[in-house]
């Protein structure tokens, strides 16, 4: 186990830094400065993070032009309804997404902000009872239910939205954001899709040859052994090690 602790703190040291984010999706959400901004910014990110990473980048900058019309502010996008010409579109927005998708996430962000009139989405999931990690991920399940691309439950591995929380709750101020305080790094729990399923897996981590909740769970228990306030910094070691040891 100490070769395993000292291979994983050298990746989580080489990745996690300010280089990382011109090639990641967190890119977007650090365009901007105001809260509200860079929630909805995250949301959209992390949302549309799936399959090839040039694809993902391609797309969010597209989107991102669009938002960023309405004053540099996904917010005032939001407010102004700027999403409003994808309703009832279902022409392909990114692969299994279509762009009336994009309009009910947007909607829904519309009516928590908006018609709601909460300040911040941190500040009306605050609503709920809020404990531990997988409470945070079944208030959003349950809020954004209607929308294509949000797990239905959480015995998923709820990777983006668990890559989300990542973004919006470590506050190292390297390449997370660190804007949300409803839980407390150490509370994280690894974004779990197939690649760093198949890292966990080499490092011993787990067992489970199935990468939904219960394994990701397993494997951030794993982690806080070696780095116990913060586990799923070792999101950029398994990363790292992955692209390093194809």
């Amino acid at each position: 186990m100490d070769k395993i602790k000292i291979t994983l703190i050298k990746y989580a040291q080489t990745y996690n830094t300010k280089d990382f984010i011109k090639s990641d999706p967190i890119q977007f959400p650090h365009q901007y400065h105001k809260k509200q901004d860079i929630e909805i910014s995250a949301f959209i990110s992390s949302w549309l993070a799936y399959g090839n990473r040039t694809a993902i980048l391609k797309t969010l900058s597209i989107i991102h032009k669009q938002i960023n019309k309405y004053d540099n502010s996904p917010f005032q996008f939001i407010k102004k309804r700027g999403f409003q010409v994808y309703e009832n579109d279902n022409n392909s927005l990114y692969r299994f997404y279509k762009y009336n998708d994009f309009y009910n996430l947007c909607n829904t962000l519309y009516t928590i902000y908006i018609i709601d009139k909460y300040n911040s989405l941190e500040e009306k999931l605050s609503q709920e009872k809020i404990t531990t990690c997988l409470d945070l991920l079944e208030a959003l399940v349950k809020l954004f239910k209607d929308v294509e691309g949000v797990p239905i439950n959480t015995k998923s591995a709820c990777k983006r939205l668990c890559m989300m929380l990542r973004w919006l709750v470590r506050n190292d101020n390297i390449v997370d954001l660190g804007i949300w305080s409803i839980i407390k790094p150490q509370d994280l729990i690894i974004p779990l899709d197939t690649h760093v399923h198949k890292q966990a897996l080499l490092f011993g981590l787990t067992r489970s040859k199935q990468a939904n909740m219960k394994t990701a769970l397993e494997i951030t228990s794993k982690l806080k052994t070696i780095f116990p306030l913060d586990p799923t910094i070792f999101d950029f070691s398994l990363f790292g090690y992955g692209v390093n040891n194809k």
